[in-house]
């Protein structure tokens, strides 16, 4: 198929770097985040009375939680 010594015929294809981190064009994920246990109990009542939150409602308790409007919705979108 290919002559030997090729790139195609080699089995390390890709591997120059040995494979030890991850690819250098990957991007790196944010950092989880650490709810406290108040942010927690606040998030979980709210979310009892309101399934949904509008745009204005999620606002004001990220505000309140000292949260980004994001995480928020990220958490009531995984509770959910």
């Amino acid at each position: 198929m290919f002559p030997a010594g090729s790139p195609a015929s080699t089995a390390e294809d890709g591997d120059e770097d040995g494979g030890d981190g991850p690819p250098p064009c990957k991007k790196q994920r944010k950092a989880r985040t650490a709810f406290t246990d108040n942010q927690l109990q606040t998030l979980e009542k709210s979310f009892e009375r309101q399934k949904y939150l509008s745009v204005q409602d999620r606002m004001e308790l990220a505000a309140k939680l000292n949260l980004t409007d994001t995480q928020v919705k990220t958490w009531y979108q995984n509770r959910r």
